[in-house]
């Protein structure tokens, strides 16, 4: 666009004077016509207006052939200039099918009771971790016992109310959520620090402001993690993870992928402001992620990658879909819009300057309008064969 604001105008100025020029000189106006027709022709900007156009549409198609669905052409252009990454763990990362390892009942309390509430609550939520925990229950065959006034804190847990006489508060998350209601779990922190260190998510279950039992969940790192990050090394880029979990845990999974940087008991808020503090740190960033906890992070993101399958709410914020959730995908985008770019300068380059060398001919009345349409043609042909090569 800032080339064809500047190329067009010029080639009308250019064969407005090599009109003037002509008839200023005595010529036949036929003459002097003919050849300030031969300079639109040769300049013609058809080449031009092929050359980024036709990449795209190619680098598109490739790239949806690969599993990676672009929303437009401004995504896959400025994938090329990504120096930085921001990574959520769960699903992304991770392969999203958390299941419960470790489950702890603390002394005294009624387990079938305690499961029945945390089946209710974890009923109403869509996030990874209740569903790993409603499916343990579910396993069990526990009841789901009713409960009202649901409510989620994203990057927390949820919390609820138990339906009968006491309606007791039940809270489910981490200790964050715990603590900010004013329930002390102090006495299980040993606990889940060592779940937390083999690579586990504690969960910490408070029915009437009291600590009553506890969950470890593990979720392990997608085939192909490992390799798919030091490829984005390999590429230049700058590898972040941005996760709710504990620090343990997502230095545990950090480690075993090769991540370079982690922040851990991140809320969609505290993501959101990573990506706008990278970006004021003049970083051009991506973000990948597949919940509703990553969609903020995702819209401010200059390219949104969102896993397929995942939130439907991450599909539509980001710009560019990896089927399968293979984040190996990531990388082959970001190659391919680089290749892309390639192409658009070199179709750019000869479009550019076979008119510029040819324009000088025209005007000086050495070319027949016939073989500049023929010559300018082949211009075209030229860009779009040059495309194809993607």
């Amino acid at each position: 666009d800032r080339i064809s604001a500047r190329f067009v105008p010029a080639v009308a100025g250019i064969g407005g004077l090599t009109l003037a020029g002509w008839l200023m000189a005595g010529h036949p106006a036929s003459r002097a016509l003919a050849h300030s027709v031969a300079v639109l022709l040769i300049a013609c900007p058809c080449a031009l207006g092929l050359a980024t156009p036709t990449a795209i549409m190619v680098g598109t198609g490739q790239a949806a052939r690969r599993g990676i669905y672009i929303r437009n052409g401004e995504a896959l252009e400025t994938a090329a200039t990504l120096n930085t990454l921001v990574f959520d763990k769960t699903g992304t990362i991770t392969e999203g099918k958390p299941a419960v390892t470790d489950f702890l009942l603390l002394e005294g309390q009624d387990e079938a009771r305690i499961l029945a509430l945390v089946a209710g609550v974890e009923a109403h939520s869509e996030h990874f971790l209740a569903r790993a925990i409603g499916a343990w229950c579910r396993a069990r065959a526990v009841s789901p016992a009713p409960t009202f006034d649901f409510e989620a804190a994203p990057g927390h847990g949820v919390r609820a109310r138990a339906r009968g006489r006491k309606r007791e508060e039940i809270l489910v998350g981490n200790a964050a959520l715990l603590e900010a209601a004013g329930v002390d779990c102090g006495a299980q922190r040993e606990q889940t620090r060592a779940w937390a260190a083999q690579g586990k998510t504690p969960v910490y279950v408070a029915i009437g402001g009291v600590c009553v039992a506890l969950f470890a969940i593990a979720d392990q790192a997608r085939a192909g993690a490992r390799e798919a990050i030091a490829l984005l090394h390999r590429l230049g880029l700058q590898t972040v993870m941005a996760t709710g979990d504990v620090e343990a845990v997502a230095n545990h999974i950090a480690r075993q992928v090769g991540i370079d940087r982690v922040i851990a008991r991140a809320t969609p808020g505290d993501k959101l402001e990573l990506v706008r503090a990278l970006q004021a740190e003049g970083r051009r960033v991506g973000m990948i992620g597949d919940g509703i906890n990553d969609a903020p992070a995702l819209a401010a993101a200059d390219v949104g990658f969102a896993i397929g399958g995942g939130a439907d709410i991450a599909v539509e914020s980001a710009d560019i879909t990896l089927v399968g959730g293979d984040i190996a995908r990531v990388a082959g985008g970001i190659e391919l819009s680089r290749r892309t770019m390639g192409i658009i300068r070199q179709n750019l380059f000869w479009a550019l300057g076979y008119n510029v060398v040819a324009i000088p001919v025209a005007a000086a009345g050495r070319l027949n309008p016939m073989i500049a349409a023929a010559a300018m043609a082949m211009s075209s042909v030229s860009v779009v064969t040059n495309s194809l090569r993607l």
